[in-house]
């Protein structure tokens, strides 16, 4: 064992409270981001009272590893005073917080290498576990309850920081979107467009092309190299589809095999498969990235600016043709030539060059926003990385 490191049994210790209430209150899952979600489990007939009760400042993890994308599922309770999780989940909590911070101790969870510790020591023929003796032979840095208070304080300032920047980001994008509607939602659906304007398909504004699925003995990889590959799960958080600590990567040989497949600085992109319709718009930490096969980028944008379209697309979201253009009954998918065929409103070019100038103020502030929070980003892995020096 290394200096200065602790065995984490020496910490922690199961809880086995059980609903006997019935309630069916604030019921919880465990995602691999490491989050509390509310369940979609189907409850119809459901006996709650073999659920687990999880309090505030206690952990839920999921022993099953194996399904998961080699990620552990855990997360410590912080949002509620107590929630609901299946009664397979372990639930347990710091013995004595005066010598173990619980958010000191989710922070050591939250580092990949965890997440490959975990599935390291799992086993088993049928579902690999992580059980509990596993878990409580865990070793740690366990510093002072001061240095570890420290750590933590400084992590939650990044991370506060972080969200604020996206709240910014959010209202800003919220004005451009107010800003087309107020412009251009009129005209749709209107029996007479005014001169100069005219309704085209998306085809004809840009070349609409697919990504490429990973050959069958690929595996993607949580170190970074130069080949990111862009998943759903990356798109439709904000505007810019953005290098982030949550990118995974291919390596030199697999990204050679589907090296056609990349996109560029100012493509968009749509997700066509699973949670379908999310839009991004490539930021240029991404350029040359790969590309799912569940998601299309439209390319080689012209007679419009990237912009209008990103924004034209929001706009066919929200009035759900996107949805109405979906088809599949048992796998919903989004097919290209439904998205070729889409119809787009084009404005005379002096239209369009002046909303680009409200979109220009708009984009120097989400870009600076956009840059801040990867640096953050990259700070806070750093600072996680830290843990185990």
């Amino acid at each position: 064992m290394k200096e200065g490191y602790r065995l984490l049994g020496d910490f922690i210790r199961q809880v086995d409270v059980r609903n006997t209430d019935g309630k069916e209150e604030n019921l919880l899952g465990v995602s691999v981001q490491k989050m509390f979600i509310p369940s979609i489990a189907n409850t119809v007939g459901t006996d709650f009272t073999k659920y687990k009760v999880v309090k505030r400042g206690q952990f839920t993890y999921i022993p099953d590893t194996s399904r998961r994308g080699d990620k552990i599922g855990i997360a410590l309770l912080t949002d509620y005073d107590e929630g609901l999780v299946s009664n397979i989940y372990t639930v347990f909590e710091v013995k004595d917080e005066n010598e173990l911070l619980p958010e000191y101790l989710m922070l050591w969870f939250s580092r990949p290498e965890f997440d490959r510790y975990a599935r390291f020591k799992s086993h088993g023929s049928v579902r690999e576990i992580m059980d509990w003796d596993e878990m409580c032979k865990v070793e740690l840095p366990v510093p002072s309850i001061e240095k570890q208070r420290s750590i933590v304080k400084a992590y939650n300032t990044i991370t506060d920081r972080i969200e604020l920047k996206r709240k910014i980001n959010d209202n800003l994008e919220a004005t451009a979107q107010a800003v087309f509607q107020d412009q251009f939602a009129s005209y749709y659906g209107c029996d007479k467009l005014p001169e100069g304007y005219s309704i085209v398909s998306l085809d004809s504004l840009c070349t609409v092309k697919g990504g490429k699925r990973l050959p069958a003995d690929c595996e993607l990889l949580d170190d970074p190299t130069e080949h990111p590959y862009i998943r759903v799960r990356d798109v439709g958080g904000s505007r810019y589809v953005c290098l982030t600590d949550q990118f995974q990567y291919i390596d030199e040989e697999t990204h050679q095999a589907i090296s056609r497949y990349i996109v560029n600085t100012g493509d968009i992109v749509i997700s066509i498969v699973g949670t379908i319709g999310l839009l991004g718009k490539i930021h240029s930490s991404l350029d040359k990235a790969n590309l799912t096969e569940n998601c299309v980028k439209l390319a080689g944008i012209h007679t419009v600016t990237s912009d209008y379209l990103y924004y034209t697309l929001c706009y066919k979201k929200q009035i759900k043709e996107i949805d109405l253009l979906t088809v599949g009954a048992v796998q919903a998918k989004l097919p290209m030539y439904n998205i070729q065929s889409m119809k787009i409103l084009v404005p005379p070019t002096k239209v369009i060059s002046d909303f680009q100038k409200k979109m220009n103020a708009l984009d120097e502030q989400i870009e600076a926003n956009t840059m801040e929070i990867q640096k953050l980003n990259e700070l806070r892995s750093v600072l996680l990385a830290k843990l185990s020096d």
